[in-house]
């Protein structure tokens, strides 16, 4: 019997890009079901050929990310009471084939567009690109967008409003890391109210986020230890990572 073990253990890799979020959800006795789905990297040639496909070359922290991993999902449940628990906490980056601009996003953009609003929206021209990074829930679209030489992360609502979220993949991870997937936390930054039971939940798992939030500059400020809390995007160049694995010889 031979072992490969590689400097980078799957465990260590999910446990090292949550940033110890899990652990965070599953020391409080109100969650349960806290689950990382794991998932095979994407090779060389997915990537490539993604790109060659959308005519787009991947930001960087983006692209090591999908080297490690292909796409990303962290779930986790309530306990209302002792009889019901609920799904509620999602953190959802889509599979490099989900990356795409699919037929439900192009009718948001569409409607967006036939909207008088006076917030932020990207300036969008027939050379930008426009992907679906995750499904927002009840709330609408968070959208990678290529526009002007460069790429950024923003909310489009369902109602076609559009809120600025981050101007790199990464900030925007660490956002929804900090803000541990509660349902429509992506709201606050597009000036969006929250959703009742949603607001119900950031006062008892998280009050800190509702008010002390950067609108300008979409920063958390949580307290001095909390800032310290950030994404190296170096944790996401492990494009030779692979599972732990134990092989069994021929016999």
């Amino acid at each position: 019997m031979s072992f490969c073990v590689d400097l980078v253990s799957e465990d260590s890799f999910y446990e090292n890009i949550t940033l110890g979020v899990t652990k965070l959800l599953e020391s409080d006795p109100r969650i349960c079901n806290v689950s990382v789905e794991r998932r095979s990297p994407c090779d060389r040639v997915a990537l490539s050929t993604w790109e060659q496909r959308h005519s787009a070359v991947l930001p960087e922290d983006l692209r090591n990310f999908y080297a490690s991993s292909d796409g990303f999902q962290l779930t986790w449940h309530y306990k209302y009471s002792a009889d019901e628990i609920l799904p509620v906490g999602s953190i959802r980056v889509n599979s490099l084939n989900e990356l795409c601009l699919s037929p439900a996003l192009k009718d948001l953009l569409d409607f967006s567009m036939t909207r008088q609003n006076s917030g932020p929206r990207p300036v969008l021209n027939t050379k930008s690109k426009v992907f679906e990074l995750d499904s927002c829930r009840t709330i609408g679209k968070v959208c990678l967008i290529h526009t002007g030489g460069s790429w950024s992360v923003w909310l489009a609502t369902r109602e076609g409003a559009w809120g600025w979220l981050a101007d790199s993949f990464t900030l925007y991870f660490r956002m929804a890391l900090v803000h541990l997937g509660l349902p429509g936390w992506q709201a606050i930054f597009a000036n969006l109210p929250l959703i009742p039971w949603a607001e119900q939940l950031f006062l008892l798992l998280a009050p800190h986020l509702l008010d002390k939030i950067d609108q300008e500059n979409n920063t958390i400020v949580v307290g001095s230890e909390t800032g310290l809390n950030h994404i190296d995007p170096n944790i996401f160049k492990t494009s030779a990572r692979h599972h732990k694995t134990t092989r069994q010889a021929n016999q």
